[in-house]
């Protein structure tokens, strides 16, 4: 089944569902495993986080593989997509039960889940790029459809976990969130061509490429956003600073929030101008997190971060060649994200929650940062875009 024989509706509702799927693994993986592992498997927590960073590196590696193995052999996107699907939920619990045997079943099963979660998440991000190609609009429509299915997945793994939380009910979330995802993430196996249908697909004009600025600017927003975020998780709990789990909530609301906001990009220079504008706009809502505080302004970054992530998705399908493309953004984007926890955790020192000072003084580091994302997104004609067929393995 080809997704243009279907009607918008179907196609993108079927979409949005897979991204819910995939994200119950994506969240669950990113908020549950480190915490299990330590608070209910007595794992060290120095394991716990090597293996978190080990497993999002061989991820990010994963992707780039996947997305060149696609681009050259594409007849086998369904293929691929479906295997990396079905194993990835099967190994999913065993990244956390498999602390019962050892070290060594840890590792094994964190980078077969990491490596097979890629070989469906490329071909689903992918996707975005034969949907967008629709109708004008539809890529901004779609990436509000992510931002939301993304909150909608992190709600419910929130409360999964707050259901079952000890170590004997935690298996019967693990699996049931592995059955979720499996069920979800199938519906967007019928919308990926056939084998005999892939000569179409060669025939479907690809966008211009990554422009460097746009991937270096985009980058450095995700490590300064992000470290944001996670900084704002160890700030002393007051009245003006929530507790990590109600900022947490008010992140993910805010993000949500974001699907509200009328953003529009018709076009990858207009996208790429309103990208670089919200990284300005970051300067005033930090500035104002060092005065006002407290849940509001958890709540305008969390939206600042949405609309961020949602101009991020939008022009993606306009510029993306390929699978290879999503592929080396993929990757980029999760080595950021990786070291956006490096430098929050670089930032906080030996201490276990920030002083007022170093948080305004790492505050200050992360605008300059935000200025330069912006000056790299802006586009930049002279710039040549980057091809993802330069880095195949």
């Amino acid at each position: 089944m080809d997704p243009m024989t279907l009607s918008p509706h179907a196609s993108h509702g079927a979409y949005y569902a897979a991204h819910i799927g995939k994200s119950l693994l994506w969240t669950a993986s990113d908020l549950v495993t480190i915490y299990a592992l330590v608070s209910l498997f007595a794992v060290d927590p120095v394991l716990a986080g090597w293996l978190f960073l080990v497993g999002l590196a061989a991820n990010a590696l994963a992707d780039l593989c996947v997305g060149a193995w696609l681009d050259r052999y594409p007849q086998q996107t369904r293929r691929v997509a479906g295997g990396g699907l079905t194993a990835a939920a099967m190994i999913f619990p065993m990244t956390i039960l498999a602390a019962t045997y050892g070290s060594a079943a840890l590792v094994a099963t964190t980078l077969a889940f990491r490596s097979c979660y890629a070989a469906y998440d490329v071909p689903h991000n992918a996707m975005l790029t034969r949907l967008a190609a629709t109708a004008a609009g539809t890529a901004t429509r779609l990436s509000r459809g992510r931002t939301i299915g993304t909150g909608i997945a992190a709600g419910l793994v929130g409360l999964a976990l707050s259901r079952w939380r000890d170590a004997a009910s935690l298996p019967v979330m693990l699996w049931l969130l592995a059955g979720a995802a499996l069920i979800l993430g199938a519906a967007l196996l019928p919308l990926l061509p056939r084998a005999t249908a892939m000569q179409a697909v060669a025939a479907v004009p690809t966008g211009p490429g990554l422009p460097r600025g746009f991937l270096v600017g985009s980058l450095i927003g995700i490590v300064a956003l992000g470290a944001l975020t996670k900084a704002m998780l160890q700030l002393p709990t007051t009245v003006a600073h929530p507790d990590a789990g109600t900022t947490v909530l008010l992140l993910t609301g805010g993000r949500m929030l974001a699907a509200l906001v009328p953003l529009d990009v018709r076009d990858a220079r207009r996208g790429l101008i309103l990208l670089a504008s919200l990284y300005v706009l970051a300067t005033p809502v930090m500035t104002m997190l060092l005065r006002l505080e407290g849940w509001p302004m958890i709540l305008a970054l969390g939206l600042l971060l949405g609309c961020t992530n949602l101009v991020d998705w939008t022009l993606l399908p306009l510029l993306a060649r390929g699978a290879g493309s999503y592929g080396f953004y993929t990757m980029a984007a999760k080595f950021a994200l990786g070291g956006a926890g490096l430098a929050m955790t670089a930032a906080l020192g030996d201490h276990t929650t920030f002083a007022p000072d170093a948080f305004a003084t790492f505050v200050a580091v992360l605008l300059v940062a935000c200025a330069v994302a912006a000056w790299c997104v802006w586009p930049q004609q002279r710039i040549a875009p980057i091809d993802p067929r330069d880095f195949h393995p």
